[in-house]
């Protein structure tokens, strides 16, 4: 079972060099717990840990492309990033490896990606 949180912008970075802004931010968080109940017992008998699964989407983005050059010479393509996401409940997070869920963005000249935008994350942690 997945928690959702929900941002409205976000920071984007390659390589900790702050890239630029993504908005409307969705991050899909499951754990991956397994409940275990005994037969005819509505308690919880125990629970088991699972592998931690990282997705999310947002809305439109504005990376840097002078920036990006910098941190990545060879192209200018992004294929991974990391995020920096402030959800409405107050929480902040880091999001660590994330890459696109499929293959690689050609990034324009102006830097303005106006599309939805699906990743899935290595890692998080709740700054």
């Amino acid at each position: 079972m997945g928690t959702v949180y929900k941002g409205w912008k976000a920071t984007i970075y390659k390589d900790g060099v702050q890239l630029g802004y993504v908005t409307d931010v969705k991050l899909d968080i499951d754990t991956g717990i397994e409940v275990y109940r005994e037969a005819g017992i509505r308690y919880i008998y125990s629970a088991l840990p699972g592998p931690v699964s990282i997705s999310g989407r947002f809305a439109k983005a504005w990376i840097d492309t002078a920036y990006l050059s910098l941190v990545n010479v060879t192209s200018d393509t992004l294929t991974s990033f990391d995020l920096y996401v402030t959800v409405q409940s107050g929480l902040s997070f880091y999001v660590y490896d994330c890459y696109w869920k499929k293959g690689a963005w050609h990034i324009p000249q102006d830097g303005i990606l106006t599309e939805d935008f699906d990743f899935i994350a290595k890692s998080i942690s709740v700054v």
